[in-house]
């Protein structure tokens, strides 16, 4: 009875209160206990000996194998590795550990000329059987070594990884460690050891940051806020009043306000409130400033939109309603104008001021912030129609206007709009922050010089014109090529990878003027890069960059010897693979999306170029006007959108990409207008009675049934489509895929044809062959050795930053060594990316294996991913259109079928007996048997109802006839019995008969008078079925009737009355029946007033109060009469209406009952009650509006 008394409501939000304050108060405590290392350590110390357990299997595994086939297993877990060795050669491995060098040979030294940045030392080689705690890399492990026979294996288990975003310490997830601890080696001083087989190999130490913030737990705090926003809107919700409205929202202004000040302090620990997001003035720091005052506005609105019935009903109590309702009207208009400048202001300022994406056609662009952002604005939006449905009432009251925004029309009508608005903007918006983009990436193309180029000559110049060997090798003819493969491998590993690097020798007896003269010319022309450099910077005959460097080396015998070293940029440089995927470019390369191509032109001529856009090669004059004529610098010309930028009277620089279909905007228009039309739906949900589902209860049924099937029969094809188009785009990429490994497989076996064995590869020669084939086929590509060992690579900077491991895949070895497979596709994680590799053997011309080719596929000349994803939506889309149209379709159909139905109980409802209509319906199906069976129903009843009416009607004028003789009776008898007294009075001489005569004569004419009533109702009862109905203005005629009863100072009338009531009925029966009410109300007051004089008390004061309200009855008035009389006995209430009974003295009961079957007649109502305000009768009547 207690929780029914105090609502179930307001219990579950002073549980949801309870368990945010028990979150907050943990969060905020539990931080600043000292940590239990020595628990916490107990704890690591079994789920290291469990994983060390697996670990042990897979080795005895990998021991016992057969040392002539692969050892590697598929469900090795990622935080472990397995190498296995044969004759201390690595034969078989799962996962990697991130080294360079994994051979464990004592001492082994590499070929120091062909690969001098090859490391000579491997950790590898220092593991023993003993476990040890090991750093490789940003990794630590815990390694042991096993050996049998010739066999020997070498495994690890993960620990910690400084650079994983798995774990916030960085240690390995599945060892169960507190993100307050962190694991450090065992010569820390403090913290507790981690035991392994009663070994001590690693500690756990708590964090030394004391007092740790809320960062920490900011899980629980977010559940905190969620557990007071929701029991806030259940306290809400029990009582929907205005002083609850208050409470609730300073409550939520308070939580929230405390929230957006703990986001600001979070900004370095999360990426929601970093302004490296989005940031925007001291307000919008952070997108997460810009959710949380979103939020504060959504449940504001929310909030006051579910008191708004409270809120109305003060306003109409004020005793100046019209001026209260305008100003409430304007603060709901200022409101709305509020809500809709915040969401463009916000939506402005997110898209130009963060690198979030809003264009929903751009799929690749979006995250996850990107769907905050669009939920918070669809949020936003769904407010404004929560605020017009508020003002919708006042404009009711002060114009007649009505209009209902969640109406099917409303809800189409809202959800275009607002979708129209969000794609406008974000296409429009977006486009700008792209042209911004675009031009700073055309002002770093124009940038010729590359500075971290020029740094690196700078550092290698000395030393190579102070190497002896080079010095050695320039006195031999055609050495040429020795000395640059010195000179990559020695000093520019890097800058080979982006530049063409060519070395010309010019001897000191060169006779050849034409040779003097050129040499003469590179070492003269351009700038020099530094004071004292041997490097200067040029352009070619071409326009493109150059920077040429020379040399002089003596040795004896052979005079000084020029070198003359040239530096270009690579022509029509790609994102050919690593560098897409990882987001790394060059030094002073601008890394542009695949997408875009661009072209740089000087004095109208192309210098370089890159994408798949075909550009002129000059700039000719329909180009140059194209480019005059453009809006914004934009030219659209075949199927391409052109950036176009004059950075210089020179320099022009084009940046292209495909143009956005208008396709592709309608597809966005339609997704979002679906989402607004359902979030709008949603909303009316709550306002369907429970009593109008029961009154559609087939129909419902049947459209729902046929809705299922339609949902159903559309997911159904949309599903295929989907899966064929997924299918069909999956086998276009492995197709694609197999075309390209089987093309640079060609390429690399025509190129290594005499090739005996991959040492045969000079590091020139393979940089050169490489190089080529990857210009040629767009790719990166790796060469393995034969034991699958990272030999060459176009770009090599993978492999030395370790983001790559210096093994290639496991499986892929196996399927090209041991399974014998032509070639091997398969998904890796490179980064935070997963993509497909490509491997594929390379043979020389005898048949034999040479290396393993490795490529990453990124080809995005055409994108599968998201062109089937694009399809699908699109799909969706349409299909939920057609569904929305189906639905319309098949309700009107279903209505359609119903409405002979309908219109049956519709016309039994609103038509009496008398009026029955015929239904007309021409089809000729089931319901027509139904149709024809209840117009003969009406017809019947008709007849019967005509026969059944005369005899009803001769029956009551025989009642009434009989009433009226005994009603004429009862006065004429004591009439005759008076005056036959009196004339035997005067006959017999009787001289009292002159006094008596007065009196006789006074009761005479008292009878006569009732005799004059009893017509009078009787002619009433006559008239019923005879006048014609008018139009009545029922303010009017009452103000009318109680005028002519406000006349007697015992009585006090009030009036409220409604303008405008207008009726339609027989306007002298109605008058009839509000004059019958009030006058029974006058002679009950007077008849108390008499009876209290009577008993010698003072008479009260009488009271008559007449209402006219519009009826909670939707399309009635009710006109209300009140009395503080003595009322109706609740004995005579059930014989109130009934003929012939009345509680007056010389009354004729006839008064009422004519009075209800005169409102019957027309569809009215009237009802008694004992007056709750003045404690006596009260009548109603309830007449339909006009």
């Amino acid at each position: 009875m207690s929780i029914r008394r105090f609502g179930i409501k307001n219990c579950l939000a002073g549980g949801f209160l309870a368990f945010a304050v028990i979150l907050l108060a943990f969060s905020l405590s539990v931080s600043k206990l000292p940590g239990n290392t020595e628990r916490e350590a107990a704890k690591v110390s079994r789920n290291v000996s469990g994983r060390m357990h697996l670990l042990d299997e897979y080795i005895s595994s990998a021991l016992t194998a057969d040392h002539r086939v692969w050892a590697g297993h598929n469900d090795v877990p990622s935080d472990m590795v397995i190498y296995r060795y044969i004759d201390d050669t690595l034969q078989s491995w799962s996962n990697q550990f991130p080294v360079r060098n994994d051979d464990i040979a004592p001492r082994i030294v590499f070929p120091r000329l062909s690969k001098p940045r090859e490391s000579i030392y491997s950790p590898l080689a220092e593991v023993t059987p003993e476990v040890s705690f090991v750093s490789y890399g940003q990794k630590w492990y815990l390694v042991k070594s096993e050996d049998l026979g010739r066999r020997k294996v070498i495994a690890g288990l993960e620990i910690v990884d400084s650079m994983s975003d798995e774990s916030p310490n960085g240690v390995n997830r599945k060892l169960g460690l507190g993100r307050n601890y962190t694991i450090v080696p065992l010569s820390e001083s403090s913290g507790s050891a981690a035991i392994l087989d009663g070994m001590p190999v690693f500690k756990i130490v708590a964090n030394s940051v004391t007092g740790q913030s809320a960062a920490t737990h900011s899980t629980m705090i977010w559940f905190a806020i969620a557990c007071f926003i929701i029991a806030s809107l259940l306290h809400l919700a029990e009582k929907k009043s205005l002083k609850r409205l208050m409470l609730v929202l300073a409550g939520l202004f308070a939580v929230i306000s405390a929230t957006y000040f703990w986001g600001e302090n979070m900004k370095n620990s999360f990426k929601l409130f970093s302004p490296t997001v989005y940031a925007d003035g001291q307000l919008f720091n952070s997108l997460g400033a810009v959710l949380i005052v979103s939020l504060l506005i959504v449940l504001s609105v929310c909030c006051t939109f579910v008191t708004r019935n409270d809120i109305f009903r003060r306003i109409l109590r004020t005793r100046h309603r019209k001026r209260t309702l305008g100003l409430y009207a304007v603060c709901i208009f200022l409101l709305i104008a509020g809500v809709l400048f915040f969401v463009h202001v916000t939506f402005r300022s997110v898209i130009l001021n963060s690198n979030i994406s809003l264009e929903l056609y751009r799929l690749n662009d979006l995250n996850i912030f990107s769907f905050l952002v669009y939920l918070t604005l669809i949020s936003l939006l769904m407010t404004i129609p929560l605020l017009t449905q508020m003002l919708m009432p006042a404009l009711k009251h002060l114009t007649g206007l009505r209009h209902d925004l969640f109406s099917a029309g409303g809800r189409t009508a809202t959800a275009i709009v607002f979708a129209a608005y969000m794609v406008i903007m974000a296409g429009t918006l977006g486009f700008r922050k792209e042209q911004n983009r675009i031009n700073v990436w055309a002002n770093r193309l124009s940038i010729e010089r590359d500075i971290s180029l020029e740094l690196e000559l700078r550092r290698a110049e000395d030393k190579i014109a102070s190497d002896q060997l080079i010095s050695t090798l320039s006195a031999i003819p055609k050495s040429n090529g020795t000395i640059l493969n010195r000179i990559i491998e020695s000093y520019m590993p890097r800058a080979s990878q982006d530049y063409d690097i060519t070395v010309e020798l010019f001897p000191e007896k060169e006779k050849d003027k034409g040779v003097i003269a050129y040499f003469t010319e590179m070492v003269t022309r351009g700038i020099p890069i530094a004071e004292d450099s041997h490097f200067r910077y040029m352009r070619d005959a071409g326009g493109h960059s150059l920077y040429a460097g020379s040399f002089a080396y003596y040795n004896y015998g052979s005079g000084v010897t020029m070198m003359l070293m040239r530096v270009s940029p690579k022509s029509n440089r790609e994102n050919k693979g690593y560098a897409q995927l990882l987001g790394y470019s060059a030094p002073g390369d601008v890394l542009i999306p695949s997408r875009y191509s661009y072209a740089k032109y000087s004095g109208k001529s192309l210098t370089s170029y890159k994408g798949n856009y075909s550009y002129p090669t000059i700039v000719d004059e329909e180009l140059e006007e194209e480019i005059h004529e453009a809006v914004d610098g934009v030219v659209r010309k075949n199927g391409y959108t052109h950036f176009v930028n004059s950075v210089s009277d020179e320099d022009l620089v084009i940046v292209s990409r495909p143009k956005t279909e208008n396709f592709t905007y309608f597809v966005a228009f339609l997704f979002l207008t679906l989402i607004f039309y359902f979030c709008l739906t949603l909303l009316t949900l709550t306002r369907i009675h429970p009593r109008h589902r029961e009154s559609n209860y087939y129909k419902s049924r049947i459209n729902a049934a046929m809705l299922m099937a339609l949902i159903m029969t559309l997911i159904a094809l949309a599903s295929v489509s989907v899966l064929f188009v997924y299918r069909r785009n999956n086998a276009n990429l492995k197709s694609s895929m197999a075309d390209k490994v089987n093309s640079l497989q060609t390429l690399l076996q025509a190129r290594c044809r005499y090739v005996v064995d991959f040492t045969d590869f000079s590091a020139q020669e393979a940089s050169m062959i490489l190089e080529d084939i990857s210009n040629t086929m767009k790719s990166d590509i790796t060469l393995y050795t034969i034991g699958g060992k990272e030999f060459r690579s176009t770009t090599p900077e993978v492999f030395d930053l370790m983001l790559l491991g210096s093994r290639m895949n496991p499986d892929a070895f196996e399927s090209i060594i041991y399974k014998n497979k032509r070639y091997y596709i398969g998904k890796e994680d490179i980064g935070p990316k997963r993509t497909y590799f490509l491997y594929a053997p390379v043979f020389n011309g005898q048949g034999r294996m040479i290396a393993i080719m490795c490529s990453p596929f990124t080809d995005e000349s055409f994108d599968f991913k998201s062109e089937a994803v694009l399809h699908s939506i699109s799909i969706v889309t349409v299909f939920m259109i057609l569904l929305l149209l189906a639905r319309f379709i098949t309700a009107k159909a279903v209505d359609k079928m119903f409405k002979p139905l309908s219109e049956m109980g519709r016309k039994m409802n609103e038509a009496s007996i008398n009026n029955l209509e015929y239904i007309v319906y021409e089809r000729d199906d089931e319901v027509s048997r139904l149709v024809r069976a209840y117009n003969l129903m009406v017809h019947d009843l008709y007849n019967s109802t005509r026969k059944l009416t005369q005899a009803e009607r001769d029956k009551a004028w025989a009642t009434m006839a009989r009433q009226v003789a005994h009603e004429i009776k009862n006065p004429l008898t004591p009439i005759k019995l008076q005056i036959q007294r009196l004339i035997r009075m005067k006959k017999n001489g009787n001289p009292a008969w002159a006094e008596r005569f007065d009196e006789i004569s006074e009761e005479v004419l008292k009878q006569i008078d009732l005799l004059a009533d009893t017509a009078n109702e009787f002619s009433t009862f006559a008239k019923l079925y005879t006048e014609e109905p008018v139009e009545i203005n029922l303010d009017k005629l009452l103000k009318e009737e109680i005028d002519l009863f406000d006349s007697r100072d015992n009585i006090k009338f009030s009036y409220m009355g409604l303008e405008n009531a207008t009726v339609t009925g027989p306007k002298p029966q109605l008058t009839r029946v509000f004059v019958n009410l009030i006058n029974n109300a006058v002679q009950a007051i007077e008849n108390a007033q008499t009876e209290a004089v009577d008993k010698g008390k003072e008479p009260f004061q009488g009271k008559i109060v007449v209402s006219l309200r519009r009826s909670s009855k939707e399309g009635f008035y009710d006109i209300v009469f009140e009395d503080n009389g003595p009322g109706v006995s609740d004995e005579n209430r059930s014989r109130l209406f009934t003929p012939n009974f009345t509680t007056k003295s010389n009354g004729t009961g006839l008064g009422l009952s004519i009075c209800r079957n005169i409102l019957e007649k027309c569809n009215g109502e009237i009802s008694y009650s004992k007056s709750f305000l003045l404690k006596g009768a009260c009548f109603t009547v309830r007449f339909p509006h006009q």
